[in-house]
C-alpha cells in the first residue's frame, strides 16, 4: 500500500528455513487438542515434532472438507488450530467458517503468500496470529506459546 501502515499486524518473518527439526518441543496438557490444516508434509512434521512429546491430540487435515468434519465433532473441545494458507481461497474460507462457530479458538495462519492483503484476510477472518514461511522452527514454537496461554505455560525444553 505504498508505504501506508496496515490496520492488521504483518505477518512476521521467522527467519531462514534452517532444517524442520524443532529446537524447542512444546509442553502441553495432555488433554490438549489441536487442528492442523495443511497439504504440507514437510510443515506436519514440522509440527508433530514441535508438539511430539506433549501427549496433545493433533487432528490433521488435507481438505478443507477433512477439518470441516474435525471442527463440527469437537470444535468446542480445541484449544488452538494451525492453518497453512498456501491452499488459496479454500483456507481463508476455513478460517472464516471456524471462526464464525468458534470466535474464541486461537488460530495461527502460516502462509508463503507475501502480501499485505493475505495478511488482512486472515485478521479479518479470525485469525490471532501470522507466520511467513520460510521461518525457523523455533519461530512455529514461540507463536504457539503467544497464541495459546495454557500451551505458553507449558512450553519448555
Amino acid at each position: 500500500m505504498n508505504g501506508a501502515s496496515s490496520t492488521f499486524p504483518p505477518c512476521r518473518r521467522g527467519g531462514e528455513q534452517r532444517g524442520w527439526a524443532p529446537a524447542r518441543a512444546a509442553r502441553v496438557p495432555s488433554d490438549s487438542k489441536v487442528l492442523l490444516f495443511t497439504r504440507d508434509r514437510h510443515f506436519e512434521e514440522l509440527t508433530r515434532a514441535a508438539l511430539s512429546k506433549t501427549g496433545a491430540t493433533i487432528f490433521s487435515a488435507r481438505d478443507v472438507r477433512q477439518a470441516l468434519d474435525i471442527v463440527c465433532r469437537c470444535g468446542r473441545e480445541l484449544d488452538l488450530a494451525l492453518m497453512d494458507f498456501d491452499d488459496g481461497c479454500r483456507g481463508m474460507t476455513l478460517l472464516g467458517a471456524i471462526h464464525t462457530c468458534y470466535e474464541q479458538l486461537p488460530v495461527l495462519v502460516i502462509t508463503s503468500l507475501d502480501t499485505e492483503h493475505a495478511t488482512a484476510v486472515a485478521y479479518a477472518n479470525g485469525a490471532r496470529a501470522c507466520l511467513r514461511k520460510p521461518f525457523r522452527s523455533t519461530a512455529l514454537t514461540h507463536a504457539i506459546a503467544e497464541l495459546n496461554a495454557p500451551l505458553s505455560q507449558q512450553m519448555a525444553a
